[in-house]
């Protein structure tokens, strides 16, 4: 089983990640609606319109859950950086 590693750059990437998902979800209106012209039929338009809608409270608390846990993820990338060089700086000897 490999080990978990987990650095700087790992946080970092996650939390970009995870502000592209909220940023989906925060958009997908205008996505669906931008995109309603490759439905063609006139009922299937309406329908994903519809089911577009009748998310958007699901998709609300989704992307507040993704937002909560970017900034979390923001707050341990700077916690680890901060460790780290803190720790780097500790160990870093002048020589006279």
């Amino acid at each position: 089983m490999a080990d978990l590693v987990i650095n700087a750059k790992v946080l970092e990437d996650s939390a970009a990640r995870l502000t592209s998902i909220k940023t989906e979800f925060d958009n997908v209106d205008k996505h669906s609606n931008a995109d309603s012209s490759i439905w063609g039929q006139s009922d299937v338009r309406w329908a994903m319109g519809k089911f577009a809608s009748d998310w958007k409270i699901h998709r609300q608390k989704i992307s507040a859950a993704v937002g909560d846990l970017q900034k979390k993820v923001e707050e341990m990338q700077k916690g680890f950086t901060d460790t780290e060089q803190k720790l780097a700086d500790s160990i870093t000897t002048t020589h006279a």
